[in-house]
């Protein structure tokens, strides 16, 4: 890979942030080895990680009027749905205020009436949620070098479940999955009536929990087909990696 060049660089009481360019694309890091997010300079609307593609996928089993997203980095997921889901309105939950403002000025994520962000802890603006007010959660909560513990905890997934409608689904990305024999898991599976898993290529596990037990499975390849040709994406090989837990 060429070296990258650094265009902006700022820190806050948690750490680095660096916005780094490459010739084809523009990343996010918080000053590690990782990057956090990443954006295509002439494709805004294409997914850099694969990660954030397999996110996606739930959007092949619901078609939400409403979309939590827990941890915003560069904006990606934001920016896809944003113009993929032309009547969803987005809730945005980033804990530091300066990601925000790189997010906004360097990664040109959206910004108009469908989008609300809180600058605020996670943990307190979940057990603040109205009951039923969110068709999915996407939970992304990464520092420069750990996820955040709250993804890995049963309080968490009490209060999604809470907060999410009557099919709503939780999206949780993981380096590691959590021990399926763990009291966190038990706890998902006590709340969530289907659970699956698709694991990229690079170390990424995303956790897809719904809390119905009825998915349309045959009737997602045409709504993943055509958010291929919207997004200018590839969907369908992630698709057929899905696992299922619990059915």
């Amino acid at each position: 890979m060429p070296e990258g060049k650094i265009v902006h660089s700022t820190s806050d009481t948690y750490g680095n942030i660096l916005v780094v360019d490459y010739p084809r694309y523009r990343t996010l890091s918080f000053d590690s080895i990782y990057e956090q997010s990443g954006f295509y300079l002439e494709k805004p609307y294409a997914l850099v990680h694969e990660y954030t593609r397999i996110m996606m996928l739930v959007l092949g089993f619901m078609e939400p009027r409403h979309t939590t997203l827990l941890g915003l980095g560069g904006g990606s997921l934001l920016r896809s749905l944003h113009h993929y889901l032309s009547d969803c309105d987005f809730h945005v939950v980033e804990l530091r205020p300066k990601v925000y403002e790189i997010a906004r000025d360097y990664f040109d994520i959206p910004d108009d009436e469908r989008v609300w962000v809180s600058i605020e802890d996670a943990e307190l603006q979940m057990k603040s949620s109205k009951d039923a007010s969110t068709d999915i959660i996407f939970a992304d909560m990464y520092d420069a070098y750990h996820m955040s513990p709250m993804q890995g905890q049963k309080q968490f997934v009490q209060e999604c479940f809470r907060t999410l409608s009557k099919n709503g689904w939780l999206v949780i990305n993981y380096h590691r999955l959590p021990d399926p024999n763990s009291p966190f898991f038990d706890c998902l599976i006590d709340f969530f009536s289907t659970i699956m898993v698709c694991s990229g290529e690079y170390g990424n596990h995303i956790l897809f929990a719904c809390k119905s037990p009825s998915v349309d499975y045959e009737g997602a390849p045409v709504k993943l087909k055509k958010m291929e040709k919207i997004l200018n994406e590839t969907f369908m090989p992630l698709f057929k990696r899905i696992e299922h837990i619990t059915v």
